[in-house]
Parts: structure tokens; C-alpha cells; sequence
């Protein structure tokens, strides 16, 4: 009886079944507990990185120091604009635009001078490349309003191509796309011994995709032979600015956008020349004690402004007919607010002609024969 009541305690489950029930319970407990804590643990995680990301769009801070145009009379043909990054993080600049256009491509350059390299070619920047300006630091943007071309060189060692009769394949160390994707460039090929050019068709082949050239032996057709070295040359075209060259005289409206699409504005205007010329007399003291007059010229450009800043530099020019011809007094190279040039008579000197440029503290240059024309003495 005993062992009887023994086995059906031992078969009886019904305990069992409650505590499995209840440790599911708990095990269920448990995991929509931890789901609930990664839920909340990536919310925090998410809103975190949006409070960083709006902190970043919101303390990114650039600076357009300076900008130094160069060109002619009329056009602008290229600008060297100085940006610096007031921020402590790097910054990345996705679009530049001036005045009625965007520039597609630009290069960039530090304080030496010497534009930015990538796999031995000059790294040129767009919105898919975009330029970094380190935090604290500041960059040089070369914005050339023409299209910009860049090349590159390599040699072809030929002295592995043992067989003549048999295809020799070479793989290029320079390929264009390494450096700039998949673009187009053109490319032509001279003998290294004495620059004579190659002739593609039935001598060689390039594989962009696998970077390699292939030069036909003679069972092929090809004419090439191993005795000398080949030079290739890569020439790679970029349209640069998608709008008019300005003109010297206006003002040049910058924007920069960055990644965050933060804009960063800045107006440089040119400095207006406003030049004035004064004939004055002195009396001189000769050796015997009498005095003779002395007369000379005065060039004034005191009145002359500039709207957004101020004005750093005075320079004129000075030119006049002589007898064999225009004669050059000054090129651009007499400085000062006020001057008094040499070499002028100014009652019997004829068909002077004078010209003034000034350049801003924006690094804005104007000159007088650009705004209101030369001055000219009859």
C-alpha cells in the first residue's frame, strides 16, 4: 500500500506543470523586460545623436577671411578664397556658389602653397569629394572659373616583355580612375628614347577595369617591340563654374554650403579709386642766392573708399609720349595715399596718362581705368 501511494506520487505532474508554468513566466517576464530596456536604451541612443548632430549644425561656424581675384581689366578669371574654421570640428564643404553660379569642381591648398595631392594627381573637390577644413584651421580654395585640366605620367617598363611575337600586358600604376573614379580622360603614348608618339590602333589596348595596358606582339599585328620604354600621359578635363565670369568691377557674392547644410555668406566689394591731380610750384635756392621756381605734380587719392572694409594698398601707374614713343615712369609700382612723382614736367609734358589701383583689406582689387577711365594731362 505504501509503495503503491509512492508511485502515484511520482507520477503526479501536476506540480511540475505549475513550476514550469511559473518559470515561463518569469522567463517571459524577463525578455519583455530587456526588450523594454533596449527599446528605451536605443530611444536615449537615437535622441542622444540627434542632440549631438543639432549641437554640431549649430556650432559649426566658418569664416570667409580673404579672398585674392585675379583676371584682367574687365573679367575675373580666377579666385584664391581663404576659409577658416572657427569650430571644434572638422568641417565639410559641400557647395561653393558666386554670384549667378556654383563651382561643379575647385582645388584647395594649405599655407604652402601647394595644391592638395591624391595618388600623385591634384585632388579636385565637389559635392561627392568634398573638402574637409580642419577645426581651429584654415584652407585655401582655388576657384578657377574656366574648366580645369589635370594631367599625369607614368613610364612602361618594357624590359619583362621577352617575347615580341606574344601580347604583353602591363599594369598601369597611374590610372586616372585610382585617383578620380570612373572618368573620362584621354591618353597618348610616346616612345621614351626620343618622344616620337605611339599609334594606338593595332599596337595596344587599355583595360580601365582591371588598370592595365596591352601591347600587341607581332602575331597579333602589333609593331612594338621590347627595345625601349613607352611614356603614357593622362589628360583629365573637370567642369569647373557653372555660372558667367564676373566682371572686375562688381561686387563678388560668396556662399559656402556645407554637409550640415549650413550656408556661411559674405560680400566683397571693390574699392572705389578716386584720384585727384595738383600741380604746385616751390622756390628753389640756386648756388648764387636767388630763387627759382620748381614746378611739380601731386597725386591725390585720399577721397577714395571702400564700402565693406578699408583700403590697404595705393598703387598708380604713370605713362607719357615722348619722342620715341610711350615711355613707362611707373608700373603699378609708385605706392602711397599721396605721391609725388619724377620725371614729369607738368607745363610742357603732354598726353600724360595716370592710373590708380587700390586693393581692400578683403584683398578686393579696382583700378581707375576699370571705373571711370585713365587720367590723362594734354
Amino acid at each position: 500500500m505504501v509503495g503503491n501511494d509512492a508511485n502515484r506520487f511520482l507520477r503526479d505532474t501536476r506540480g511540475v506543470s505549475v513550476i514550469f508554468g511559473t518559470l515561463l513566466l518569469i522567463l517571459i517576464t524577463i525578455i519583455a523586460a530587456s526588450s523594454v530596456a533596449y527599446m528605451i536604451s536605443t530611444m536615449q541612443k537615437d535622441a542622444m545623436d540627434r542632440e549631438s548632430h543639432q549641437a554640431s549644425v549649430e556650432n559649426e561656424e566658418l569664416k570667409i577671411v580673404s579672398i585674392d581675384p585675379q583676371g584682367n581689366t574687365s573679367l575675373w578669371t580666377s579666385f584664391d578664397m581663404k576659409i577658416l574654421n572657427l569650430n571644434t570640428e572638422d568641417s565639410y564643404i559641400s557647395s561653393i556658389r558666386v554670384n549667378d553660379g556654383y563651382f561643379l569642381h575647385f582645388k584647395a591648398y594649405d599655407n604652402d602653397d601647394a595644391f592638395d595631392t591624391y595618388k600623385d594627381y591634384p585632388a579636385v573637390y565637389s559635392a561627392k569629394n568634398r573638402l574637409k577644413v580642419p577645426s581651429t584651421k584654415s584652407k585655401t580654395i582655388h576657384l578657377n572659373f574656366s574648366d580645369i585640366a589635370v594631367s599625369g605620367q607614368e613610364t612602361i617598363d618594357s624590359a619583362s616583355w621577352e617575347n615580341n611575337s606574344l601580347d604583353f600586358t602591363y599594369s598601369l600604376k597611374k590610372h586616372p580612375w585610382d585617383a578620380y573614379g570612373d572618368i573620362s580622360f584621354d591618353y597618348h603614348m610616346n616612345f621614351s628614347s626620343n618622344s616620337t608618339e605611339c599609334i594606338e590602333a593595332g599596337n595596344f589596348t587599355i583595360d580601365d577595369e582591371n588598370r592595365q595596358i596591352t601591347f600587341f606582339g607581332s602575331d597579333s599585328g602589333g609593331n612594338l617591340t621590347n627595345t625601349s620604354n613607352y611614356d603614357i600621359f593622362y589628360t583629365i578635363d573637370f567642369d569647373s563654374y557653372s555660372g558667367t565670369n564676373p566682371p572686375a568691377t562688381d561686387p563678388v557674392k560668396v556662399e559656402i554650403i556645407t554637409s550640415y547644410i549650413n550656408v556661411f555668406k559674405e560680400l566683397f566689394t571693390p574699392p572705389m579709386p578716386l584720384a585727384e591731380v595738383q600741380f604746385k610750384v616751390e622756390f628753389l635756392q640756386n648756388a648764387n642766392g636767388s630763387q627759382i621756381p620748381n614746378s611739380y605734380m601731386i597725386l591725390d587719392a585720399s577721397d577714395s573708399m571702400d564700402s565693406d572694409g578699408f583700403i590697404t594698398d595705393y598703387k598708380w601707374a604713370i605713362w607719357k609720349e615722348s619722342a620715341n614713343g610711350t615711355k613707362t615712369l611707373y608700373d603699378y609700382n609708385l605706392s602711397g595715399m599721396v605721391v609725388r612723382p619724377v620725371g614729369i614736367d607738368p607745363y610742357n609734358d603732354h598726353n600724360v596718362t595716370i592710373d590708380l589701383e587700390l586693393t581692400d583689406d578683403d584683398g578686393m582689387t579696382s583700378r581707375l581705368s576699370q571705373v571711370s577711365g585713365n587720367l590723362t594731362i594734354l
